[in-house]
């Protein structure tokens, strides 16, 4: 890791109000690479631990004034961790065992007797040292660790939702088959049914792939996509939803060329959270849009999708894509607000940008906008793409 690679030495604040015997401790310890700070009572200690960071506080006990003892109570009832975790090495004449039994009970690491030797105390330095660092690595290592779990807890999340659409559109054809209609309004009811069906499969079979390889491993698939293809699927997918809240869905055709390179199956999960959002937060006979457009001289290809539902209010637009927020008009609607988050990741992935217009009450259109490439052709096949993958 970064941290450890760049090293400092450790700092040490000897305490004691004999001096000849400060300067000799501090000698040797300089000498031996360490960085030496000098107090000469309990007082001047304490002033100087809440200036500065050590790594480890030789104390004596017997001080006029605030005496050792006092240094070490306010030391491990401090507020600040910083301080309340520095290292105590008590080096004092009081050598009765019940000394050193408090001493130790009160939080020193090592409890050294006057007179010593200089040869044991710079070993018991050393150990005390030793633990520390040891102590912080295992303290970096587990802020790591509790990260990892989040963003786990986060990947388990955004999977969960992944699957939600597919099962809503098949439970909003269900419900519309219920009621009486013509047979061939049942058959388009059971084939939404039977797709929606399937697309949950594809994830459920990604799902069980990706578990059973290492981040590493994981491969974004690059190849042309077919606009108007994926939008037929998208419209057979919420037809029923829509026609279930009496939303009106119109999709205008998507451009066909030139030709987009990308990975088909994540696109489609993020214009299906477009949409899926855009028919939730559209109240019953409003109208929601899909469609595209090319820039040809910009060498870009918008997809966008409107509605003239809630909206969001401007001081939220920057954080509806940040992984469980949720904006006050979304609030009385179920959800975690992870599906913005995830059409982000897609887009960013694919080296594109998302663009928001949006007026509370009014509507909102979210628009996608990917490069054309070119030379598509020659990243066809499989593209590393582990900072999505891992997500």
């Amino acid at each position: 890791m970064l941290g450890e690679s760049i090293s400092r030495p450790s700092k040490i604040l000897i305490t004691d109000d004999e001096r000849d015997l400060v300067e000799m401790l501090a000698l040797s310890l300089g000498r031996r690479g360490y960085e030496i700070a000098r107090a000469y009572d309990g007082l001047e200690a304490w002033e100087k631990l809440r200036e500065e960071k050590f790594d480890l506080l030789i104390l004596d006990l017997m001080m006029p004034g605030l005496d050792g003892w006092e240094v070490c109570r306010f030391i491990r009832k401090s507020d600040d961790p910083q301080i309340r975790e520095t290292p105590i090495l008590i080096l004092s004449a009081r050598a009765m065992a019940e000394d050193r039994v408090k001493g130790l009970e009160m939080g020193a690491e090592e409890y050294v007797t006057k007179p010593f030797s200089l040869v044991e105390l710079m070993l018991r330095i050393e150990k005390v040292l030793n633990r520390r660092q040891a102590f912080a690595s295992l303290k970096r290592e587990l802020a790591i660790l509790q990260g990892q779990m989040r963003e786990q807890e986060e990947r388990v999340c955004k999977i969960v939702h992944d699957l939600k659409t597919p099962l809503v559109s098949m439970g909003a054809s269900a419900k519309l088959l219920m009621k009486p209609r013509e047979k061939d309004e049942a058959l388009e009811m059971l084939r939404g049914i039977y797709e929606n069906s399937h697309r949950l499969n594809r994830r459920l079979e990604e799902i069980l792939l990706f578990s059973a390889s290492s981040f590493s491993e994981r491969k974004i698939l690059m190849k042309e996509i077919n606009l108007p293809l994926l939008a037929d699927r998208l419209r057979e997918s919420f037809h029923a939803l829509a026609r279930e809240k009496m939303i009106e869905m119109k999709f205008y055709p998507l451009p066909s060329f030139p030709p987009l390179w990308g990975d088909e199956r994540w696109l489609e999960r993020a214009l299906e959270n477009l949409l899926g959002n855009a028919l939730k937060y559209t109240p019953e006979g409003g109208r929601v849009e899909v469609g595209g457009a090319v820039s040809p001289e910009e060498g870009m290809v918008e997809i966008w999708v409107r509605d003239n539902g809630r909206g969001i209010f401007p001081e939220e637009v920057q954080q509806i894509f940040h992984p469980f927020h949720r904006g006050r008009n979304a609030l009385n609607e179920p959800g975690m607000g992870l599906g913005l988050s995830l059409v982000k990741e897609v887009v960013d992935l694919h080296g594109g940008k998302i663009l928001v217009q949006s007026e509370p009450q009014k509507g909102s259109t979210f628009s996608i906008v990917l490069p054309v490439r070119e030379n598509g052709r020659k990243k066809e096949g499989e593209m590393a793409a582990e900072k999505f993958t891992n997500n």
